[in-house]
């Protein structure tokens, strides 16, 4: 499996327990007995997912700095909430993404699951970040 895909699975992993408050450790072994992966990409999911998890409180509240004024972490559409969280944590906790192809790959998802806006509005806040 692709770093990409790999990717893709780990923000429908933090999207889906964001929306349903599912156990998230539940969610990663049904993913897996589901899903076909490979050791390393394994590896990856588990811990951006359990990485967003653990450090939620603090992504958002360093995700909070670069909004604007009037906007809080709950105004926004959770499709882009679990887009900028994982972005976030792999831009500041996995050092083998650079930043820019976190900012990108961000950007790609946001284009394929958000709306048209998304992906300006999340390579913004991302762009600030790193």
């Amino acid at each position: 499996m692709s770093r990409k895909k790999a990717r893709e699975s780990a923000f429908k992993l933090v999207y889906q327990c964001e929306i349903n408050k599912d156990n998230i450790l539940d969610q990663l072994k049904q993913y897996y007995l589901e899903n076909a992966t490979d050791k390393k990409s394994k590896e990856y999911i588990s811990h951006v997912v359990l990485g967003v998890h653990t450090n939620k409180k603090e992504i958002d509240l360093g995700l909070t700095k670069f909004l604007a004024e009037k906007w809080t972490i709950n105004r926004l559409a959770k499709v882009d909430l679990a887009i900028l969280r994982l972005a976030y944590y792999e831009i500041k906790n996995i050092e083998d993404v650079p930043k820019g192809v976190a900012i990108n790959e961000a950007i790609e998802l946001a284009k394929m699951y958000s709306d048209d806006q998304a992906s300006k509005f999340i390579n913004g806040i991302l762009a600030n970040i790193s």
